[in-house]
C-alpha cells in the first residue's frame, strides 16, 4: 500500500510557508497517518501544470493507493475559481478534476487540500543548506 503527499507552497526562493511545514510535520505523526518521510514530496515554491501532470502520472504508476494534494497559497482559493497560483505558476482546476475522476475509477482515494498563508519561515532558521 503506498501513501503519497505532495505538498506544494508558494514561498519566495530560500524561505518555506508555516503552514507548509507543519503539514509536513503532522502528516509524520499518529494522527496524520504515520507516512514515510520518503512518500512526503514537498516544492515549497511551487509547481508547473507540466511538473504537476508528470508527478501524479508517476504516483498512478507506481500503484499509489492513496494521495494527498496540498497546495498552500498566498491568497485563498474559492470554489467557483477556475485557476489558482502555486508559486508563479498558475494550475487549472479541471486538471485535478481530471485526475480525481481518474482516481475514482482506480478506486484510490485522493484528497485536494488548499489552503493560505503568507507566513514564511527562512530555509536557513529551518537547517536547511542554501
Amino acid at each position: 500500500m503506498n501513501k503519497y503527499a505532495f505538498l506544494f507552497g508558494s514561498a519566495p526562493k530560500g524561505f518555506r510557508q508555516k503552514k507548509l511545514c507543519n503539514m509536513q510535520d503532522f502528516l509524520q505523526t499518529e494522527k496524520g497517518g504515520y507516512l514515510a518521510e520518503k512518500n512526503i514530496c514537498l516544492f515549497p515554491g511551487g509547481i508547473s501544470e507540466l511538473l504537476l501532470e508528470a508527478v501524479l502520472n508517476n504516483a498512478f504508476e507506481n500503484e499509489a493507493s492513496s494521495i494527498l494534494l496540498y497546495f498552500c497559497t498566498k491568497d485563498p482559493v474559492k470554489d467557483d475559481d477556475e485557476t489558482f497560483f502555486s508559486g508563479n505558476s498558475e494550475i487549472r482546476k479541471e486538471i485535478l478534476s481530471y485526475y480525481a475522476g481518474l482516481a475514482e475509477k482506480c478506486g484510490l482515494s485522493l484528497q485536494l487540500i488548499f489552503e493560505s498563508d503568507c507566513q514564511f519561515i527562512s530555509e536557513e532558521k529551518l537547517g536547511y543548506e542554501s
